[in-house]
């Protein structure tokens, strides 16, 4: 995989090294700064000396062409933000002090020419397009982060510029009749709501922050966690979720054909757009959870995370040799097909293949590690169940915390503790949403007779010595989903943590509350089930399979919404 700053050599007048990217700003500057960032944050995470090595090579020949061109510096709000955060990821994570010279000459150029008479509704309409001045709402989670590491009052007070006080007077006011706003971008900013609140003190983000992680994950997400579907948030009407799923011949919509998109536009509903941004919607959320959790110390605040861990991220496919990464995930009701390959067209009718999403892939992986293990005064806190290993120092002494597990396959979770000494402290462990069964805690093969209730800490607060292990049991079952509250009918079936599929478009039948009483595991086949007959549409005999959606491979077809009837007489289309 070529990663390079070609476009920025072009832009100095110094002959290329490599083929550029494809894709927007010219070839590949858009990904740039998320590949700065993604690669700083895996080294500290890998300790790979070649990722440093690769950051180092291409933050050293992005700065050869400025110094050669200052007009390399001269790019729009979103190139801009990308770069700032990439060069603040090497200073922090890579100890790349070069980076404090160059984000001081970005965020001159940006404080001088940046147009501050622009609308501040959010919309991304052709005007802002025009000016390069997309996403300015983002801006201030990478300028707040500037000041706190370099303490120039400068980048503090741009930050201020950008406050994005539409969203947050809507939020804190409950009034969530906010309008079509592009959707990773919006729950991105809510990182520069959280970033403000770090800096600031000011409840009034936190609220705001707190507000929308209910709101949109109530009433504006899918089963796997994902968001968006045309790339929108809130939409303009109710019922817009469930009705971004319907076929164009679909006679059950609850608004009308039209809708009004991020950009301001009125649009009709085209199955191209019937999907959410896999990687940069799955960022957003990864960023805005470990914010949440770090500040609120709740546990519910683990959930969303947990839901596109497993299913969004998890049910990508994996990166191509030449990089392609998929863009987005469809969950239409007349079904999908996971690629690689984005499907809309350049200029020069070639399939895109170099976006955003590629440069933030590599950001999803290395902020895993961010959204496993917490601490604070009153011990460790684990918020997400994958193979990984801890390393605390507590009272001059040091421990570690080793996760095995087979999550999400199944619900059994082991920690081994090693301790130099005895140690008395608290771990919190989070129990998920879904684990409303007879969930179990054991130390050393003794209960604990602990009552664990889902999106709660469970707590062990006793001295712990070198070889304890801590095991947990949270056990699976069947539920449906709906897609949103317009569409009740509209459903996906989960299996505890899992979002499941079928390859065949279906029309179910059956007791919604109760899909246990219907769909059976395979003997013989784990995590594949299959309807009773008699459960699917009109047909006695027939039967439907469901596999867990991150199973589903390269271009096989797949259905993860399907409607739902009490009995096959109320079955309608």
């Amino acid at each position: 995989m070529m990663i390079c700053y070609t476009y920025f050599e072009k832009k100095a007048g110094i002959p290329a090294t490599a083929k550029g990217l494809t894709g927007w700003y010219g070839s590949g500057a858009s990904t740039f700064g998320q590949i700065l960032g993604a690669f700083a944050k895996l080294y500290c995470v890998t300790g790979d000396e070649r990722l440093k090595k690769k950051a180092i090579t291409l933050a050293d020949g992005w700065m050869e062409c400025v110094d050669k061109e200052p007009k390399v510096l001269e790019n729009g709000t979103y190139v801009y933000d990308k770069l700032l955060g990439g060069l603040l990821d090497m200073y922090q994570y890579i100890g790349y002090t070069k980076a404090e010279t160059y984000v001081s000459k970005l965020s001159d150029w940006a404080i001088a020419h940046f147009n501050r008479a622009i609308k501040r509704d959010g919309l991304q309409d052709a005007e802002l397009s025009g000016a390069n001045m997309i996403e300015w709402y983002t801006l201030p989670e990478n300028l707040y982060r500037a000041y706190q590491l370099f303490e120039d009052e400068k980048y503090r007070d741009f930050a201020e510029e950008w406050d994005y006080d539409y969203l947050w007077d809507k939020l804190n006011s409950k009034d969530f009749e906010i309008g079509p706003r592009h959707a990773y971008s919006q729950v991105n900013s809510l990182s520069s709501a959280a970033k403000t609140y770090e800096v600031t003190g000011d409840r009034r983000y936190l609220s705001a922050i707190e507000t929308a992680y209910d709101e949109i994950t109530e009433n504006h997400i899918y089963a796997t966690g994902g968001y968006g579907p045309a790339e929108c948030l809130f939409g303009d009407h109710p019922g817009y979720l469930g009705d971004a799923l319907k076929s164009t011949w679909d006679d059950s919509f609850h608004g009308n054909r039209m809708y009004t998109n991020f950009a301001g536009e009125r649009m009709a509903r085209s199955d191209v757009w019937g999907s959410c941004e896999v990687s940069c919607c799955a960022w957003a959320v990864f960023k805005v959870c470990n914010y949440l959790l770090g500040f609120t110390g709740e546990a519910h605040y683990g959930d969303w995370a947990e839901k596109m861990l497993v299913n969004g991220t998890g049910g990508q496919l994996p990166i191509t040799p030449d990089g392609k990464v998929m863009y987005y995930a469809d969950y239409f009701l007349d079904g999908a097909v996971k690629t690689t390959e984005d499907r809309r067209l350049q200029g020069n009718g070639e399939n895109f293949t170099w976006q955003c999403c590629t440069g933030t892939f590599p950001q999803d992986v290395a902020e895993y590690s961010n959204l496993i293990y917490y601490y604070n005064d009153s011990g460790i806190f684990v918020s997400q169940y994958m193979p990984s290993m801890l390393q605390y120092e507590h009272d001059a002494m040091k421990l570690s915390l080793e996760c095995s597990t087979r999550f999400p396959d199944e619900g059994k979770i082991a920690f081994h503790l090693k301790a130099e000494r005895p140690i008395s402290l608290a771990l919190h462990f989070r129990v998920p949403s879904w684990a409303s069964g007879k969930n179990r805690l054991t130390v050393n093969e003794i209960p604990m007779g602990m009552d664990i209730k889902p999106n709660n800490w469970a707590v062990l607060q006793r001295t712990w010595k070198d070889g304890d292990i801590i095991q947990l049991e949270f056990p699976y079952s069947l539920y449906f989903r709906p897609v949103d509250r317009q569409n009740p009918e509209i459903v996906a079936l989960n299996y505890g943590p899992l979002v499941l599929v079928s390859q065949e478009m279906t029309v179910l039948v059956g007791d919604v509350h109760h899909p246990e009483e219907w769909i059976h595991e395979v003997p013989g086949k784990e995590l594949t089930f299959e309807t009773d007959p008699g459960h699917t549409g009109r047909y006695e005999f027939v039967t439907r399979k469901f596999v867990p959606y991150y199973k589903v491979g390269s271009m096989k077809w797949y259905y993860m919404y399907n409607r739902i009837f009490e009995s096959a007489d109320k079955i309608r289309v």
